[in-house]
């Protein structure tokens, strides 16, 4: 994502003593964030961030550790899902058998782990998995191989998007709470917003 940036001189953070206190802190702690394994184990957490990279086509670490976290802070949540379709299990158990399931593919289809797949074999992998077209059908007995690719996709692209520098590449401005958004009117931009001509 970030070389198809089209405000490179732009940084979002270089607003962020205009935020509340309380926005600050939560924007800030995205910035640095570290996997502290709640849920993950440390060798999912590692096939997890190389799955996320593959799907958001991004490498920075800082991004996909913040994504990362993110996940396992969901999974390791107590609090329950809304609404999950009748057959799927729960998304701790999903993710759990979803990362069993990556891995059995790449084993059978390259004879190595997916983390250590070239990058051309491991989205051909993950978009298999997205068809449903799976060469370890065992492997998939208890999760449909398309709804853990729905649930982590989904769940992978909303983490992403809410990451500063994520912000910064598409000219999100960030929080305006307290100040707010001056120039609504088609085609105008507050002073401290990213401009498209680049120049931030």
């Amino acid at each position: 994502m970030a070389q198809h940036s089209h405000y490179p001189s732009y940084d979002v953070w270089d607003q962020h003593k205009e935020w509340d206190d309380h926005t600050q802190k939560v924007v800030g702690s995205r910035r640095s964030a570290q996997v502290a394994h709640q849920f993950f184990t440390e060798t999912e957490a590692l096939l997890l961030q190389t799955i996320v990279s593959v799907l958001v086509n991004d490498h920075r670490l800082e991004v996909l550790t913040y994504v990362t976290q993110h996940l396992d802070d969901s999974a390791a949540s107590p609090i329950g899902e809304s609404q999950r379709k009748v057959g799927v299990p729960p998304k701790k158990e999903l993710y759990r058998l979803g990362l069993a399931g990556v891995e059995a593919e790449s084993e059978a289809g390259y004879g190595k782990s997916f983390v250590a797949l070239k990058s051309e074999e491991q989205q051909s992998l993950l978009q298999g998995i997205a068809e449903g077209n799976v060469r370890r059908g065992q492997a998939w007995t208890s999760a449909a191989p398309a709804d853990f690719f729905k649930q982590l996709l989904q769940n992978t692209v909303g983490a992403y998007y809410s990451h500063p520098l994520v912000w910064s590449d598409i000219g999100y401005g960030g929080p305006a709470y307290p100040r707010g958004y001056v120039r609504v009117e088609k085609g105008l931009t507050d002073p401290w917003e990213a401009k498209a001509n680049g120049n931030g």
